[in-house]
């Protein structure tokens, strides 16, 4: 897992340290409390706190926008780990984004996606789901991706030219797999 957030734009380097709050030590939005210290961290929660509930809604958005950027990957490689995606994810994304209003600000320049709540934790939920938009609108969704590592799936933003890297890291997880392949060759022979 790389601890660079790759130099991606902005918002998109938000979207992918959001996703990256779980790693294999730990989750660093695993209580109310860490997530509003996370929310503050970002200048997302200018005020307030995170209660369970809005705790537990996070870690939805979380695994589903993980998910998501997993589409953005080619299919996850042959590994003996479990892999680190939570199958229904995306429709819990999608029932969850249902209940997070945004509206379109047409008084800014240009016109962007704004929340639309008064909730503070929502407001922050949000605020990232129209992370998401803005990169699709901008065409740079697709270079956000998660590892091909099942175990892994740290998220990443892809400069390749040919948008085709799939590791997180080539030293490490690209390696894993490069020796888990040259295994079973020299196992069939």
């Amino acid at each position: 897992m790389s601890d660079m957030v790759d130099a991606a734009p902005a918002a998109l380097a938000r979207l992918v340290e959001f996703v990256n709050t779980r790693r294999a030590d730990g989750d660093t939005i695993g209580t109310p409390e860490e997530l509003t210290s996370w929310l503050h961290a970002h200048e997302l929660l200018p005020i307030g706190a995170a209660d369970t509930a809005a705790q537990e809604r996070a870690v939805r958005v979380r695994e589903g926008l993980r998910a998501l950027l997993a589409t953005n990957n080619a299919e996850p490689v042959t590994s003996p780990r479990p892999d680190g995606l939570n199958p229904g994810a995306r429709a819990e994304l999608a029932a969850l984004t249902a209940t997070l209003p945004l509206s379109l600000d047409v008084t800014s320049t240009p016109p962007r996606l704004v929340p639309n709540t008064d909730d503070v934790v929502d407001h922050a939920l949000t605020t990232l789901l129209a992370d998401v938009a803005t990169a699709v609108a901008a065409g740079t969704w697709s270079r956000l991706k998660t590892c091909r590592e099942p175990s892994c799936r740290w998220a990443f933003y892809d400069h390749s030219r040919n948008r085709g890297r799939t590791w997180c890291s080539m030293d490490v997880c690209g390696n894993r797999v490069k020796v888990r392949a040259s295994h079973r060759r020299n196992a069939t022979r």
